[in-house]
């Protein structure tokens, strides 16, 4: 199947400089939505450049686009049909892997651009529960679950995601008591470089695990974002380097809760309070500069400042946001089959 951009809106925004001696700089958030003939909900999402796009949702549904969002291919994974795939990770056109959240806990690999996908991981024991999967580089990457007898659970892949070995729980600090990650978009776990990894969880605490040597070893260290119920904490984290980077969250189904995010410049060792709005995010991504994106149900806040202050920009509801490494072309994908193309123009 096949779908096509339809609309342009433009949303005009002032960003300020994060320095009073710098003049304002006038940007517009382009958005062009995409019509496709789907109603998944569609969780995962990864762009690996500005012309190829990858997505996954409920229904063991994938999309591929290798023409910046012109055209889609739309297909479900055989035997997926009642997996939610909240999780996607893409090296090319080519090669994905995609990971369910739920019973059974699953991962899908595919080499030739979803014509065919190879189950990797299974299990059908209740108490794992998959949220994310990161990569540091083609061979070595990293699924993140929920505690298992107080650990979280991770597994880790030294061969491109042909096969999972769980990282031994010795080096993983225990967990709170109601300690969990959300797979609201797949974006709960990040990955920098080759062998720093965060996790951000929530319910007891909003806590973000550190890892310096591919998961190995894990600190794991406060935030002051929102925690203290089940459905409290960190949804979602953005890295800009091994040392500056956003924590996003709040409380699920509330518009506007309060300590909804954060950011770090020592690598998450220490985290503060982001300013200006306070909105439930679900997802967030790094654009270029120090300009970040969280979005939502209440719709897209951007900041220009490396986390410090944001501003809300659309009130168009997406669960995942990602651009490309050179910060020219993004996506988000959201509810009932939502996907739409972003592009950050200066005017």
């Amino acid at each position: 199947m096949k779908g096509k951009n339809f609309i342009i809106i433009f949303i005009s925004l002032l960003i300020f400089s994060a320095c009073n001696t710098n003049p304002s700089i006038q940007y517009s958030i382009e958005i062009q939505p995409v019509k496709l003939k789907i109603k998944s909900s569609l969780r995962g999402l990864f762009v690996v450049d500005k012309n190829i796009a990858w997505a996954s949702g409920s229904a063991g549904v994938y999309l591929v686009t290798t023409d910046a969002g012109e055209t889609w291919k739309i297909d479900s994974i055989p035997g997926a049909s009642t997996l939610d795939l909240r999780s996607i990770f893409a090296f090319d056109e080519q090669k994905a892997i995609v990971v369910s959240a739920g019973t059974p806990a699953r991962t899908y690999l595919t080499n030739d651009g979803g014509f065919s996908w190879e189950m990797t991981f299974s299990s059908d024991d209740p108490a794992i529960f998959f949220d994310a999967i990161k990569f540091w580089n083609d061979k070595e990457g990293m699924v993140m679950g929920d505690p298992v007898q107080g650990k979280l659970f991770l597994l880790k892949t030294t061969d491109g995601g042909v096969s999972w070995n769980r990282v031994a729980p010795e080096g993983i600090p225990p967990a709170l008591v109601s300690e969990g990650g959300f797979a609201a978009s797949g974006t709960c776990l990040a990955t920098e470089g080759e062998g720093n990894a965060w996790i951000g969880v929530g319910g007891d605490s909003a806590r973000v695990y550190r890892t310096i040597d591919q998961g190995n070893n894990w600190s794991v260290h406060q935030t002051p974002i929102l925690c203290g119920s089940q459905m409290r904490g960190i949804f979602s984290l953005a890295l800009k380097n091994d040392m500056d980077g956003i924590a996003v969250g709040g409380e699920w189904n509330i518009n506007r809760p309060l300590q909804s995010r954060a950011f770090t410049n020592d690598g998450g060792l220490s985290w503060t309070l982001g300013e200006g709005v306070d909105s439930y995010c679900s997802g967030s991504c790094y654009v270029k500069d120090d300009i970040y994106l969280a979005c939502g149900q209440s719709g897209i806040d951007i900041s220009n400042d490396g986390g410090r202050n944001w501003n809300n920009i659309s009130d168009l509801h997406l669960y995942g946001i990602k651009f490309d490494e050179t910060g020219e072309v993004g996506f988000g994908s959201g509810p009932d089959g939502r996907i739409v193309k972003l592009k950050l123009v200066k005017n």
